[in-house]
């Protein structure tokens, strides 16, 4: 097994764990909570712009791995 297959092995692994998915569970629900009639001001809006960015990043890891492992078996299979 060469080093990439190891790495999506273990980011499966880590997709599966019962902390993983609650992990993704508080932050779908820190998305759902965040409002922007509550916001104060300019700076306030791009603080919360940031905050979704990193939280929608995580929230999109693993369909993200998913897909660049799916790309890779390609290649391995056009390779062959």
């Amino acid at each position: 097994m060469n080093e990439q297959e190891k790495y999506y092995d273990a980011a499966r692994e880590l997709f599966n764990t019962e902390g993983w998915q609650n992990f993704i569970r508080d932050l779908e629900n820190n998305v759902a909570n965040i409002r922007v009639e509550n916001i104060d001001d300019e700076k306030g809006f791009w603080i919360a712009k940031g905050q979704l960015n990193v939280l929608h990043s995580i929230l999109g890891y693993e369909n993200m791995l998913k897909a660049a492992e799916e790309s890779a078996e390609e290649d391995d299979a056009e390779d062959l």
